[in-house]
């Protein structure tokens, strides 16, 4: 999670995993030309037939619980890892944390780069709370790193940790 850098540390992670022989799911948004951008196994876009075949199975689904875009897109990247049997999973939260659909798994390291002024409308109206929602990632006992040390708002992420008992580096 994160406000920039986030997307970049994904890929960053992914590779060095891929590289390194496994098997690497990796999730991110936005994508910038193609859909399929957002859902890779070691590098290769999800197939075509893959989305539109989940997007098929489920569509009374949607119908009925009236998922967003971005919930639905998790479930069909959760599904393909799932079904891919991937070794590894690399997840790029949306807008947050907190409330991201993506904060239903409990990660083995949770990154947080750093933190300004984005969705603000949503998240908070200071970097404080902006942090706050970024901090949801944060899951008991599991290491976090956080990629920039923000004085104003260091306490957010520290407290946290603290809170939940959490190895913070």
């Amino acid at each position: 999670a994160g406000t920039n850098g986030n997307g970049s540390v994904s890929h960053f992670l992914a590779s060095i995993l891929q590289e390194n022989g496994y098997k690497v799911g990796l999730y991110t948004s936005p994508h910038l030309k193609d859909f399929r951008e957002r859902i890779k196994i070691n590098g290769k876009e999800i197939p075509t037939e893959k989305v539109t075949a989940f997007v098929e199975k489920h569509r009374t689904s949607f119908d009925t619980i009236k998922p967003s875009f971005f919930e639905w897109t998790v479930g069909l990247a959760f599904t393909y890892f799932a079904e891919e049997k991937v070794d590894v999973t690399i997840i790029e939260t949306g807008l947050g944390g907190r409330l991201d659909s993506t904060n239903i798994i409990t990660p083995e390291l949770s990154i947080i780069t750093n933190i300004s002024w984005d969705h603000s409308n949503l998240l908070g109206d200071t970097l404080e709370k902006i942090a706050g929602e970024k901090a949801g990632i944060i899951k008991k006992g599991v290491p976090v790193v956080i990629g920039e040390t923000q004085k104003d708002i260091q306490d957010v992420f520290i407290n946290k940790c603290n809170e939940v008992k959490a190895p913070l580096y």
